[in-house]
């Protein structure tokens, strides 16, 4: 099953965006996009891109569908490896502790919790 485009990124606009947002947006990019106003050959292409995503996100109905299949997309993507960091890092800090002592084991597990806040604030 082809991955269906992100609407809202082709409209330069955030996912909480009302009506009149997508409208404004929609009017300024199809203004710039437009094959009677733009001669590249990726204009006609980007106007169909256009118009399929405003399609669906200035329809209320196809838009809570299209959100509904985003989520369910986003939910079902392949097993992520760094969900393994933590645990992993409190096997570490046991096998330090065990082998080093517990200053170092200590010393470690602030480390990785300072890593662990940067990543957070990261996101």
């Amino acid at each position: 099953m082809p991955e269906q485009p992100d609407y809202y990124a082709i409209l330069q606009v955030h996912p909480t965006a009302t009506k009149e947002v997508i409208d404004a947006a929609y009017r300024k990019l199809a203004s710039t996009h437009h094959p009677d106003v733009n001669d590249s050959t990726e204009a006609i292409d980007k106007m169909k891109l256009l118009n399929e995503a405003y399609e669906v996100l200035s329809d209320p109905s196809k838009r809570s569908s299209y959100d509904r299949n985003r989520q369910q997309t986003k939910a079902n993507k392949g097993w992520d490896w760094r969900r393994l960091v933590i645990p992993m890092s409190l096997v570490l800090v046991i096998l330090f502790a065990a082998k080093f002592g517990f200053r170092l084991a200590l010393i470690f597990l602030v480390f990785l919790g300072i890593l662990w806040l940067v990543q957070r604030i990261g996101k």
